[in-house]
């Protein structure tokens, strides 16, 4: 990993900016991350930062948007945000803190948290928690890498420099929940390991069919509602609708390989259970697990266990050598469904301080 834009010490003062929608404002917040990571070849940008925050309307989400500057030029960025769907257990909605970039200069990272979170305790009153960085929700980008860094970014991967973690920890942030990616370097183990479970649940009437892309549009109605029964248990989930979640993928269907996105139907032919992944655009040997679960109801039936397995001879079938299990909560279900065959390879942490 090459260095991030780093900031020469200057005698010139930071001063902060805020705005919501104003053109130009919003045009230097967008642009300035492939500024701070020219040359980090790691880095990849997120495509949909232009289109949340320029949405005018949002009837979830109020948002105010902050520029760190030295003289002219950016230094840093940062959203304050309370999504009213992202609430805590007694229903408080979470201050937020997203689309954070900033050089390697505490005093300037300070200035510019602190505006937000002002900002957060003038237009949050009922908010008693801050979460960083997490951009809307967590069907968006969240959590920082912390480690790991030398690993190559899959797409939709948190990656950022090794000196934001210190930061928001001289800030007062710690760490709220942590999550990994896995690399396991021998599937034909793991294609063994879940054999018997496929076999049983193949007995009993179990069976996949693979994304249909002449039929893309029911397709996505689908994915739809089985993602949200199958991740509401997720830690921070929130419901979102389905013309976001149209959104967020949009123009990604007619890229998409039927065979590495299908479904799991139950013997009725209900569809229970769904595998998304995607090959490595940096490593082509390499598949990205990116999207897996089945629904409550039949969790306790070794279905998981014969999704995996066919994704995995999909995998085989294909020539896949090396598959990364994405974005996993560290100790959750599926931390564990790897039967101990992979290893850690990159770290992420999700930070949480009090409002008050």
């Amino acid at each position: 990993m090459k260095t991030s834009t780093h900031k020469e010490p200057s005698t010139q003062a930071y001063a902060v900016v805020s705005f919501d929608f104003e053109a130009d404002l919003l045009e230097r917040f967008l642009a300035w991350p492939r500024q701070h990571y020219a040359s980090d070849s790691n880095w990849l940008p997120d495509p949909g930062e232009a289109r949340l925050l320029s949405a005018r309307t949002n009837p979830d989400v109020i948002w105010r948007n902050f520029l760190v500057l030295q003289g002219n030029t950016v230094c840093g960025r940062i959203t304050a945000l309370v999504n009213s769907r992202l609430c805590d257990e007694h229903r408080r909605p979470f201050g937020q803190l997203g689309f954070f970039e900033c050089i390697n200069d505490l005093s300037a990272a300070q200035l510019l948290l602190d505006a937000a979170v002002d900002w957060l305790r003038a237009n949050a009153p009922q908010t008693d928690t801050i979460l960083a960085p997490i951009n809307f929700d967590t069907w968006h980008p969240y959590r920082l890498r912390t480690l790991g860094f030398e690993q190559p970014t899959f797409l939709m991967e948190p990656y950022n420099p090794s000196y934001y973690p210190g930061l928001l920890t001289a800030l007062g942030f710690a760490p709220k929940s942590k999550y990994i990616s896995k690399t396991v370097n021998d599937p034909l183990a793991l294609l063994a390991a879940w054999q018997p479970y496929h076999r049983q649940a193949v007995a009993q009437g179990y069976h996949f069919r693979s994304f249909d892309p002449a039929a893309a549009n029911t397709e996505m109605t689908l994915i739809y509602q089985l993602s949200l029964p199958t991740f509401r248990d997720n830690l921070f989930f929130a419901e979102i609708s389905e013309a976001e979640f149209r959104a967020m993928y949009a123009g990604v269907a007619g890229s998409v390989d039927p065979e590495l996105l299908f479904f799991v139907l139950d013997p009725g032919g209900e569809p229970v259970g769904i595998s998304f992944s995607v090959r490595d655009h940096r490593q082509p040997q390499t598949v990205n697990l990116k999207t897996f679960g089945v629904l409550p109801r039949v969790r306790s039936a070794g279905v998981g266990a014969t999704l995996a397995w066919e994704a995995y001879r999909r995998f085989q079938a294909k020539g896949f050598t090396r598959v990364n299990h994405c974005l996993m909560r560290a100790g959750n279900r599926a931390d564990d469904f790897d039967r101990g065959l992979a290893e850690v390879t990159r770290e992420y942490t999700l930070y949480a301080r009090e409002l008050r």
